[in-house]
């Protein structure tokens, strides 16, 4: 009874409410007043993402006749429809000498919608659905914990080198300007490392943030810096909750599950205090949180499709709008659509063995499949691009080398001689403990149960359901056998860490009347893990605190080798601002090392170079993963040991060199190499600063 009337406490519930909603105002007066975030950018953008975006999506819901009746549900799908749309706009406009379509559409749409609502006496109704009173407390808390999480690890800790000369800038945030500016010029992308090739990439994110610095003049950096944190929060936020709310038997708990997913604090562990997952989810510039998002969104869509495909209509309409998002995802990132594929004929496979889907269903299945092809290989494999994923595409448990304690686990095995095979599933086993926290238990039960009770006839075959099963399971092993380059591999994994809460909230709720002793055990086990791992997402926060404070503080001194610097973050704004288009630039700067350190067989240690990649211009050398495989190696040693010549002061053809490769202008990191003053009578100095001296290679 008492907990109870804590559940019901209304007065308590508004406090909560009010609290929340204080916070995030003063989060964002931070972002305003001591981050000095561009609020002008900001209401911009949030207008670009209401009537560009947002209500038009909600128009062509109404089009192809889908009116979900919870309202997160048709804000989350609506967004994503609409991010669909504008995508498409985007590739129809390179068709135009105008952008008229990519301007004119949204707005266009968004008036049909309001006009819509107005005819049908609704306008006036939207507001009480989304009264403060309405929404839930534990939601509100998932959201603001959200913000923070968002906030600290995009804008409080990697600011504009602009904003002050103590702040230093991520590397990846120069990567990802550089692609939105691109996308702003136009597709497709030519490689901004290696001329004659195409640049291959889950762009469908950038593309979005391109159109307002096309259309409006907004910069890449308001977009990232300033507008990503609260787009990435919305994203997730209003998706996890719709998917709860859709896919529970207990609607109202909703925003509880999302907070508890919170509070665990699920992560492919690195560290006790490090989330890989919600880091990736949380910092925009990953695009992680926008690809789990569509893809959670895709399953409700599904959902809808399917209850009308098996009632014996074709559902052409919603079939339409599964194509369009499973094709967004494979462009926001390509392994949740993959998975999702999968997913999609791992059920049906199951359903025919089973006699619980017919034949029939085979065609829209081959739609689907054809939409995801069409993106995999031309918007991800573009024509000229070389692949980049290494010399196997399996490699078995390789995921495991970013367990923190697996060191040591495997010593202590070691030195008991157990066989390698028993080594492997102890790694195993602790690596998905550590993976879903306090979900793993009730989700293994779980997940057994449903799969006795559906095989032996017990419970129904419910598609969707099903497919979420399966998705838990194909992601899981994609994880643990693909080669696959930079975080993609880890992504596969994203599908188990965020739709195991699910199943596991299936299973408690199809028990919730069980009193017996092992299910208050497991129910235990829970929720001590649950504090526990609320503890480590506490101290996640603190810790990241420390760091955005250390990031602002003039006497900290920030890896050079892993941040950038105002004097470099200007030389780069220079460079955009005044040298041609067509450019081609020699560098000396790289990712994590200088020059002279560079290991030309590991493609990973020379990734970015920040300015081509922000000004669209192309660079001389790099072994971006991205670009060339692994064993091409010995390309990137003949590139490094012709580039050192631009930098030698002492050779009196570098100039004539540079001349005959076609490079217009050496840009000299003076933090990583003292090569002196390297002008000459090829050598023309145009910028200089502490920091860079960029050279125009005299003609």
């Amino acid at each position: 009874m008492q907990h109870s009337a804590f559940l019901n406490n209304k007065p308590l519930h508004m406090t909560v409410r009010l609290v929340c909603a204080a916070l995030i105002l003063d989060i964002f007066a931070a972002s305003l007043f001591v981050y000095h975030a561009d609020l002008s950018g900001l209401i911009i953008f949030a207008a670009f993402i209401v009537f560009y975006v947002q209500l038009p999506g909600q128009m062509i819901l109404r089009l192809l006749g889908l009116r979900p009746d919870r309202f997160s549900s048709l804000l989350a799908i609506g967004f994503f429809t609409g991010w669909a749309f504008i995508t498409l706009q985007y590739f129809i406009t390179e068709l135009l000498p105008t952008n008229l379509v990519l301007l004119a559409a949204g707005p266009i749409f968004s008036a049909g919608y309001l006009v819509s609502l107005i005819k049908e006496q609704r306008l006036g109704r939207l507001s009480p659905r989304i009264r403060l009173r309405d929404i839930s407390p534990a939601f509100c808390i998932f959201v603001t914990a959200g913000l923070l999480y968002s906030m600290l690890l995009t804008q409080y800790l990697y600011l504009s080198p602009l904003v002050d000369e103590t702040i230093t800038m991520n590397p990846d945030k120069g990567f990802h300007l550089g692609l939105i500016n691109s996308l702003s010029h136009g597709y497709p992308l030519e490689c901004p490392w290696f001329s004659g090739l195409y640049f291959n990439y889950h762009i469908f994110t950038e593309l979005l943030y391109s159109v307002p610095v096309r259309l409006f003049g907004l910069t890449a950096d308001t977009l990232l810096f300033t507008c990503g944190p609260y787009l990435t929060v919305y994203s997730f936020g209003i998706s996890l909750y719709a998917l709860f709310r859709e896919m529970s038997k207990k609607p109202e708990r909703a925003g509880l599950y999302c907070l508890a997913l919170m509070l665990s604090n699920i992560f492919i562990a690195r560290g006790i205090d490090r989330s890989i997952a919600f880091l990736f989810i949380f910092r925009n510039e990953n695009v992680a949180g926008y690809g789990v998002s569509c893809a959670m969104v895709l399953f409700l869509v599904i959902r809808y499709w399917y209850r009308d495909h098996a009632e014996g209509g074709f559902a052409w309409r919603k079939l339409v709008l599964c194509i369009a998002l499973l094709m967004l995802a494979a462009g926001i990132k390509g392994p949740f659509a993959l998975v999702t594929v999968a997913a999609l004929w791992g059920t049906f496979l199951l359903g025919l063995i089973l006699r619980k889907v017919r034949f029939r269903t085979v065609l829209p299945l081959l739609l689907m499949t054809i939409g995801f092809y069409l993106v995999y290989t031309t918007v991800l494999g573009s024509k000229g691009q070389t692949a980049s994923a290494g010399e196997s595409l399996i490699a078995l448990a390789n995921i495991l080398n970013i367990t923190f304690f697996k060191g040591p686990l495997v010593a202590l095995m070691k030195s008991l001689h157990l066989p390698m095979i028993l080594r492997y599933v102890v790694l195993l086993g602790v690596f998905t403990v550590f993976l879903l926290t306090a979900f793993f238990l009730p989700f293994v039960i779980g997940y057994i149960r449903e799969l006795v009770l559906v095989l032996a006839g017990k419970k129904d075959f419910d598609f969707t359901r099903v497919m979420v099963y399966a998705a838990v399971l194909v992601g899981f092993i994609g994880m643990l056998l693909l080669n696959y380059h930079g975080h993609s591999q880890i992504y596969f994994g994203f599908f188990t860490v965020f739709f195991a809460p699910l199943i596991a909230f299936w299973f408690f709720e199809d028990m919730e009347a069980n009193r017996s002793a092992w299910m208050k055990a497991v129910r235990g086990i829970f929720l001590v893990s649950l504090a526990l791992s609320t503890i480590g997402l506490a101290s996640f926060l603190m810790n990241q605190s420390g760091d955005a404070a250390e990031a602002a503080d003039p006497s900290a001194d920030g890896s050079k080798y892993k941040s950038m610097s105002q004097e470099e973050y200007l030389a780069m704004r220079w460079i955009d601002e005044n040298t041609p288009k067509d450019s081609l630039l020699a560098t000396d700067r790289y990712y994590s090392v200088p020059l002279k350190k560079f290991d030309v067989q590991d493609r990973w240690d020379n990734r970015f170079f920040l300015y081509a990649d922000y000004s669209n211009r192309i660079c001389y050398l790099s072994g971006a993963g991205y670009i060339l495989p692994a064993r091409e190696w010995k390309q990137r040693e003949e590139r490094i040991e012709i580039n050192d010549r631009f930098f030698d002061a002492d050779d009196p053809g570098r100039g004539e060199l540079a001349r005959e490769l076609g490079i217009d202008y050496v840009v000299l990191s003076k933090r990583f190499t003292k090569a002196g003053d390297l002008e000459n009578k090829d050598y023309k100095l145009c910028f200089s600063n502490d920091d860079i001296d960029v050279y125009e290679i005299r003609q």
